[in-house]
């Protein structure tokens, strides 16, 4: 298990069963030497790579005086991964280069499975006869391993619902993410089930289990529908999913089987993807979530391509049916156009690189918005992000202690300025409706207002419904969408409508207009204006900065004449414009809510 990922999609992983029996990204040893007999072939060249291969792994074999750890003397998978450089050192001797670069090509395509290869750079190996595999993971990848009690550890990690974290924006207050099976498949095998019972199930419904949503992915999700009819249905709390690759016939049985699972969400992994998935070939009846991404792959020169088109073909399939739709990343080889476009990540998983803006959409299904929704309390504490070893000495050089100490000091203000708008506002209602004004010795709540805050009661009374909607708003966010307002004047214009649907509606375009970053109040009326005024009737709003510009001169005309009348609430307006208040937003009218302004004598 793991408490962090640096997966997009999940925050923790945990795997009680470990390896895998084989798969299209780790297929069987018939195959692997198929493709490399083929390829070879292709080049003119004529090998038999069984016998090559059976000769080397009997000669490693032999070689080994303590074959206690598992090792075994057959041509399987792992065995040919692991005395693969000095297989293809027989096809150079005996067959040239060019047969040696298409064997090679055909091995590094045919075992692509991330968890496979990093099993096998760390499990046992006829090349390390003594060496008895890294703690933690199946000895033998083909040996699928149980390993007893994680599930109940990972259960016991630290509820994330309502946390959020500016370098991961679509994980916006969701609760945490466990991504079970990332290093295997727990239904390889249906003798399994009874294992799967005692240790998993009861973790996942446990008062500690039920805090976190998990995300079950399975390449055999026709088991999975066994299991899932055996303990009746998957908890609320549980995605099943498969993985396609292509429009392959397994790929779409795949999502046939999944369809008939027993479980509140389901989706699809559709990565790698090694080829283009008609939308007409994609039936997402019953789907409530895709995720895509290209090959990772092992270098360039033995990744497939993902071509960018796909993506957005299926980003639009995905938007016309209504299901969740997660680009998790480009992968090495990906191309626009046929041409391959250069990442610095290996694989195309920082979106901030990516050449496209339309393509960096990461959501969720509403389901996993919608759990635990009742429970929100919105954190202050930030979600934890993963951190290679390498970055975080990188981030380090020449920081003293007294560098980190100071950074924490400055970063709690700029913390605190940022959410004061929010946080008088949810102070300000608890004084209000509690009246604990009168505990502080004033008579009325305006009096507290204006002596206390230096607020005009209706301002307070704006900061109050202000905080309300905002508050509602960071809870109805639309999927990946986690910028909330930081302003009582971002936050007025949507007073003005009647729904908190449409509020969040609104809010959500503003941010989309502003390219993910915080919109203007002036963007969010101009945006509320159209909605109420769907036919163009009706003025356009008069922009803050023009207010000011013909308050000041309504002042200078009342003094020159004389006058004693100046709006109060023009006044307050004012003096929160001058206070730093420098948003451009423009005024709300016709709120009957709002107190009307008194008169206020000028001397």
């Amino acid at each position: 298990m793991s408490d962090i990922t640096d997966i997009q999609w999940a925050d923790s992983t945990v795997n009680p069963i470990m390896g895998c029996g084989g798969c299209e990204l780790f297929p069987s040893s018939a195959k692997v030497l198929a493709a490399i007999d083929g390829a070879v072939a292709n080049t003119g060249c004529e090998i038999k790579s069984r016998v090559i291969y059976k000769e080397l792994i009997d000669d490693a074999y032999r070689a080994i005086r303590n074959r206690k750890n598992g090792h075994k003397n057959a041509v399987s998978t792992t065995n040919i991964w692991h005395l693969r450089e000095a297989f293809l050192g027989r096809v150079m001797d005996e067959n040239g280069p060019e047969a040696h670069e298409a064997a090679q090509r055909a091995i590094r395509e045919s075992i692509t499975c991330y968890a496979a290869i990093l099993h096998l750079n760390k499990g046992q190996s006829l090349l390390k006869p003594d060496y008895e595999g890294h703690r933690g993971y199946a000895p033998i990848f083909e040996t699928v391993t149980k390993f007893k009690g994680r599930a109940e550890k990972v259960a016991q990690l630290k509820d994330l619902l309502g946390c959020a974290n500016p370098r991961t924006p679509w994980k916006h207050r969701l609760p945490r993410l466990i991504f079970v099976s990332d290093m295997g498949d727990a239904f390889s095998t249906k003798a399994d089930f009874p294992f799967l019972k005692a240790d998993l199930m009861p973790a996942i419904t446990s008062n500690a289990g039920t805090r976190h949503l998990y995300l079950w992915l399975s390449k055999r999700p026709e088991l999975m529908a066994k299991f899932a009819e055996e303990i009746g249905g998957f908890p609320p709390n549980v995605c099943a999913m498969t993985t396609l690759t292509g429009p392959d016939d397994d790929s779409m049985q795949r999502l046939a089987a999944l369809k008939k699972v027993k479980a509140h969400i389901r989706g699809l992994s559709i990565e790698p993807l090694w080829d283009r998935i008609p939308p007409s070939k994609l039936n997402l009846k019953g789907i409530d979530w895709v995720i895509l991404g290209g090959e990772s792959g092992s270098g360039l020169k033995f990744t497939r391509p993902f071509a960018l088109e796909w993506a957005e073909e299926l980003r639009d399939h995905c938007r016309k049916n209504g299901v969740a739709f997660f680009l998790k990343q480009l992968g090495r080889n990906s191309t626009r156009g046929g041409v391959h476009i250069r990442l610095s990540n290996a694989h195309g998983g920082d979106w901030d690189e990516w050449p496209d803006e339309a393509l960096k959409v990461r959501e969720f299904p509403r389901a996993f918005h919608d759990y635990r929704k009742s429970e929100m309390v919105i954190s202050t504490t930030l979600r934890p992000i993963y951190q290679s070893k390498k970055a975080k000495a990188a981030r380090m050089v020449n920081v003293t202690a007294e560098d980190q100490a100071e950074f924490k000091r400055l970063d709690k203000i700029v913390r605190q300025g940022v959410k004061a708008f929010m946080a008088c506002g949810e102070a300000l209602i608890e004084i209000q409706e509690k009246k604990l004004w009168l505990a502080g010795g004033w008579s009325t709540w305006e009096a507290y207002c204006n002596e206390v805050t230096g607020l005009s009661k209706s301002y307070a009374h704006r900061l109050i419904n202000a905080t309300r909607v905002a508050l509602q708003l960071s809870s109805q966010l639309p999927f990946g969408n986690s910028i909330i307002p930081v302003s009582e004047s971002q936050v007025r214009p949507l007073l003005k409508l009647p729904t908190p649907e449409q509020q969040a509606s609104v809010w959500a375009a503003a941010v989309e207009k502003a390219e993910g970053k915080q919109p203007t109040a002036a963007a969010v009326e101009e945006l509320v204006f159209e909605i109420l005024h769907p036919h163009g009737s009706g003025e356009k709003p008069v922009s803050r900065s023009q207010r000011r510009v013909d308050l000041v001169e309504r002042m200078r005309e009342a003094v020159a004449a004389k006058k004693q009348e100046v709006v109060e609430e023009d006044l307050s307006d004012l003096e929160a414009d001058l206070e730093g208040e420098v948003e451009p937003e423009a005024e709300v009218s016709g709120d009957e809510s709002r107190p009307k302004a008194k008169p206020l004598r000028m001397k």
